[in-house]
């Protein structure tokens, strides 16, 4: 359709003009009870994240995908992964040995099962989990360095290669942990959970297998948590149910999502089997999801001699069959945990010990918390409404300006943009957001707002991919709307 000089913008021109105001003065009321259309479609601007992207970033035609064949020794992954052996196996694919063909340094390189691959949610699933976990930094948690899809093996990611071995692996081959160990592993995990929630981000599949001890020159016990938000592809486990049986919340296996109480509660499970050496439900996988509906989890202290009872306390709260009855979030769970650890004397060393980890850790992660209220000061009193939700029009973020504009309450979550007036004045909304979701190019609407009467305002909508670094927003589309100037009916 044919544009208008006025509507022929780049972002970096979505400012105020001379004469016109920042705002849309009255949208809500002409959204809410006057329908308008979609005028014209601009010209698409530069992709925001340029030529740097070197891998696809969503799933691509499945109808062209080809089964991938079994890597072998001397074979190059991703045009620079030379594969040196297997790891290991897991439910999503092959763990192998690889190195970087320039740089010569070892990874661990994870390669997704072909059956799973060529499932549209489980790619889906792939790209966003490691777009996040690749912008995660944190001692706990094991980094994602690259990921992608070979022509000839398919989907894999890069991660840091861990030389030691997962806690299962550790109980299993050397029983219990005694009460400090374990509560200096659980500290860790809980440390790696707790950085993940307050980037709006889950697990899902908190469990002994996902956890790594890893073997350091100094001896040192470091922990790594894995995986995270990953292994929920892996549906055949629990019969469509996401996530391990032994690990999951009732809640979740009523059919509920992933939240931060159901990885709490998986945390509770974890800690009781470090102390125990064994899972507090066993048996066929249907079995084991009715118990953990309706039978409360055996004491840890009757099977463990001399176990302070501060631990059934922790175990049993993070528990708990009702989600509200567990922390309120990780950093309760580890207020008492902390407690625990003094009546152990593990208080000053634990403390000493997360000194020398990370001597500017604190530091860092002060700063970064900092850079992020900034930007969340910043988004919430922008003047112009902008939002961010998946291809679907589900919100996941939006400013006052954006709820104003729609005439929403209260704050974004749960919003859909469906049940919204937006698709009224822009018929073409949802068609829109699948486009800029799989080409990955940001687009460019105007619409017509009637305010009442005679008065008309013309709007840009520019509906932009998030850049594949963003932590949280990963995959989704950003939303900012634009005045441009007001006209007569």
């Amino acid at each position: 359709m044919a544009t208008t000089s006025d509507s022929d913008l780049d972002v970096g021109e979505l400012v105020e003009r001379e004469g016109h105001e920042t705002m849309l003065p009255s949208v809500t009321r002409s959204m809410l009870s006057t329908k308008s259309f979609v005028a014209s479609e601009v010209e698409a601007m530069p992709s925001a994240t340029g030529s740097q992207v070197e891998f696809p970033e969503g799933p691509t035609d499945v109808g062209g995908y080809e089964r991938p064949r079994g890597a072998r020794m001397g074979d190059i992954i991703g045009g620079r992964y030379i594969v040196d052996g297997q790891l290991g196996r897991g439910g999503m694919g092959r763990v192998l040995r690889v190195k970087h063909q320039a740089l010569g340094k070892p990874f661990a390189l994870k390669v997704i099962k072909s059956a799973l691959a060529i499932n549209p949610r489980i790619r889906e699933l792939f790209y966003r989990e490691a777009r996040l976990a690749s912008a995660l930094s944190h001692d706990n948690i094991c980094s994602i360095v690259d990921f992608g899809q070979d022509e000839g093996f398919g989907l894999f990611m890069v991660m840091e290669l861990l030389e030691g071995q997962t806690v299962h692996a550790k109980l299993r081959h050397s029983g219990p942990m005694t009460a400090k160990v374990a509560c200096d592993v659980m500290w860790q995990v809980a440390d790696a959970a707790r950085f993940i929630h307050s980037r709006q981000i889950l697990h899902g599949d908190i469990k002994t297998e996902n956890i790594f001890l890893v073997r350091t020159p100094a001896q040192r016990r470091l922990v790594k948590l894995l995986d995270f938000g990953l292994s929920r592809a892996d549906l055949g486990r629990t019969e469509g149910v996401d996530g391990t049986p032994e690990y999951l919340a009732p809640e979740r296996i009523g059919g509920a999502p992933a939240s931060p109480s159901s990885d709490i509660y998986a945390m509770g499970i974890v800690f009781f089997e470090l102390l125990t050496g064994r899972m507090p439900f066993v048996g066929a996988s249907k079995d084991v999801m009715r118990m953990q509906q309706n039978q409360p989890l055996p004491k840890p202290s009757e099977m463990v001699p001399d176990l302070d009872e501060r631990a059934d306390q922790i175990i049993a709260r993070a528990t708990a069959k009702n989600p509200a009855e567990r922390h309120a979030d990780v950093a309760s769970f580890m207020y008492e945990l902390r407690t625990l650890m003094g009546m152990l004397g593990m208080e000053q060393q634990g403390g000493a010990r997360r000194r020398a980890l990370a001597p500017d850790a604190a530091r860092q992660r002060r700063e970064h918390d900092h850079s992020l209220k900034a930007a969340s000061e910043i988004f919430g009193a922008v003047p112009l409404p902008m939002a961010s939700c998946d291809y679907t029009g589900r919100v996941r973020a939006a400013n006052p300006a954006f709820l104003e504009f729609l005439g929403a309450a209260g704050d974004a979550g749960g919003l859909q943009l469906r049940d919204s007036a937006l698709p009224e004045v822009y018929p073409s909304l949802f068609d829109d957001l699948q486009t800029v979701a799989a080409t990955r190019r940001p687009l460019k609407r105007v619409i017509y707002l009637n305010e009442g009467g005679d008065r008309v305002v013309e709007a840009a909508v520019v509906l932009a991919p998030a850049p594949s670094a963003a932590e949280v927003t990963a995959g989704e589309i950003h939303i900012v709307l634009h005045p441009l100037r007001a006209l007569l009916s």
